[in-house]
């Protein structure tokens, strides 16, 4: 089992101080590999002790055995110098390069065993909600109209317009819930997400971070870190290519009731004239 993995397996039972040392490797590694307690203490702002408890939370007999399995992780993915290869290009050219090399990092450390399992609760659902707000709710609604495409069972729950709080009467165990939240975490999302868990939906939680809520919540957590840009804003560019590689599953596992379906749907197009092609 990859660090990675061993660090989302542990985030529930973790400390704040350790999330704070989680959140650090999964953003930092190279650095982590080689600091000092003392300037991960300094650069993370939690105690030399947490650091060292925190390994001992995910099984190693010390913080220098922690470092030897990340330095020896990173040693076996092939390393390319992005920012050399860049130097010759346009400005969109490089803008498209950091985000494929993001999303090629993204990639080298998603977890498939959780996006099977995730795909198997969607494929398994009665009844599919999607949440998201602000930000977030361009994404639910691009995802939930995918997946009510293909599986005819989902419903976007939408803060202001739509909130459907009446569904929430409706949850049995077959009721998947999937919560699309990044940072600053809208307090309506998760106050939805939790409402649907106690009441005993599935919940799965696309965040950003090991320090975000949902993680605490969620059965299923799919981390989609965004690319942040030079003004700070984020790129969508990991979280919908996590949308696709679901919706592709899901199309790949049920593709003869998916194409029959997508048929029924172009003949009601052609029927009601509703598109010029």
């Amino acid at each position: 089992m990859s660090l990675d993995q061993l660090i989302y397996e542990k985030i529930p039972s973790l400390s704040a101080g350790q999330r704070k040392v989680a959140e650090y490797i999964l953003n930092n590694k190279d650095e982590f590999s080689y600091a000092t307690l003392a300037k991960l203490s300094k650069d993370i702002s939690v105690s030399e002790t947490t650091v060292i408890r925190f390994a001992y939370s995910l099984g190693f007999d010390s913080f220098s055995a922690m470092q030897q399995k990340l330095r020896e992780e990173i040693l076996s993915v092939p390393q390319r110098n992005v920012e050399g290869q860049i130097q010759n290009q346009t400005f969109y050219q490089k803008v498209f390069s950091r985000e494929m090399q993001a999303l090629q990092d993204w990639i080298s450390h998603i977890d498939e065993e959780l996006l099977d399992k995730t795909v198997e609760a969607l494929l398994n659902a009665d009844h599919i909600l999607v949440t998201g707000a602000r930000s977030s709710y361009h994404a639910a609604n691009w995802f939930g109209n995918r997946l009510n495409l293909l599986l005819g069972n989902t419903h976007i729950i939408q803060e202001f317009y739509d909130p459907r709080f009446d569904l929430l009467n409706h949850i049995t165990d077959k009721t998947v819930v999937i919560s699309i939240a990044f940072a600053r975490y809208t307090k309506w999302t998760y106050r939805y997400a939790d409402s649907a868990k106690k009441m005993g939906a599935t919940l799965v939680s696309i965040t950003d971070s090991v320090s975000s809520p949902f993680f605490n919540i969620s059965d299923y957590t799919i981390l989609a870190a965004p690319l942040k840009d030079s003004m700070g804003f984020s790129s969508p560019i990991c979280m919908y290519c996590l949308f696709d590689a679901i919706i592709s599953k899901i199309h790949d596992e049920r593709k003869d009731m998916i194409v029959e379906r997508l048929k029924q749907y172009e003949d009601t197009y052609r029927d009601f004239d509703m598109y010029y092609e």
